[in-house]
């Protein structure tokens, strides 16, 4: 298992937590509250995205070559469900790790255990800091 990444920026803000980190699966949570809501009460949009997005950008770092860095370059988002106030969780796992690109897939399922939506992306890899 890799080292745990340190949690800092837009995914500190959200109060996301990492559950384990590995190469091949990136698992997170997040207990929502009045930052993660919309005006009907559920998870904004835009909130779960920028969760996966968290989630998938360090699974992305995590399997970079040393030297490079990576930025999301293209990600698709399908809703299912809602997710009311209480933890989500989020699992990132890749579906191509290749030498300039990047593809993760997060599924993120809401407090009842069930799976609220799928965003898929694509990390670019950019050479050097």
């Amino acid at each position: 298992m890799a080292a745990t990444p340190s949690v800092d920026g837009m995914m500190a803000y959200l109060g996301i937590r990492i559950v384990s980190a590995e190469n091949d699966k990136i698992t997170a949570e997040v207990d929502t509250d009045h930052r993660h809501l919309n005006g009907r009460r559920i998870m904004h949009g835009g909130a779960l995205m920028a969760f996966a997005d968290g989630l998938g950008g360090m699974g992305a770092a995590l399997n970079a070559a040393p030297g490079t860095r990576t930025t999301t370059l293209e990600s698709k988002t399908n809703f299912f469900r809602p997710c009311t106030p209480g933890r989500v969780t989020g699992i990132s796992v890749p579906l191509h790790l290749g030498r300039r690109t990047m593809v993760w897939q997060t599924s993120v399922f809401g407090g009842d255990g069930k799976l609220a939506a799928v965003v898929t992306q694509t990390q670019l890899i950019i050479p050097g800091h």
